[in-house]
């Protein structure tokens, strides 16, 4: 009985844990953010301040501005960006600037920081700069 107790309490603690981690931060009330998209040229395509409320998410503002793309459950660019991944989505693609998540990805950055978290597990902050730059896996982007 012993270890059924504690086998129960340790997978309360596990699921309890993943689902705190993986849950999105909390916005700011409103505010304005700004977006950039650097392509494969590092040439700034995209720079736009845009408005949010407190529903508002990184990926809705995106949606509604730009072309979106995001990695299927095979990795495959796709339009319907469901969440199929455990981590959330994928972006592989925003208007022209395309990745193919083998050979290259889009980072984010917020702040100039590079972001820990993917797309869905980002809050929006007044007067952040969230940058997406197109990153070559194993380069260094030059």
């Amino acid at each position: 009985m012993k270890k059924l107790t504690i086998s129960l309490v340790v997978l309360i603690l596990g699921v309890s844990s993943f689902l705190f981690f993986s849950s999105p931060n909390e916005n700011d009330e409103t505010g304005s953010i700004t977006i950039v998209v650097i392509n494969e040229l590092e040439e700034t395509v995209y720079h736009e301040e845009l408005v949010f409320n407190q529903e508002d998410t990184l990926f809705d503002l995106l949606d509604e501005h730009l072309t979106v793309m995001c990695a299927n459950a095979s990795y495959q660019a796709s339009e319907q960006c469901n969440n199929v991944n455990i981590n959330g989505r994928i972006i592989l693609g925003l208007d022209d600037v395309e990745t193919d998540w083998y050979h290259s990805f889009i980072a984010i950055y917020v702040n100039d920081e590079y972001s820990e978290y993917g797309i869905d597990g980002i809050a929006l902050i007044d007067d952040t700069e969230y940058r997406f730059e197109y990153t070559v896996v194993g380069g260094d982007n030059e």
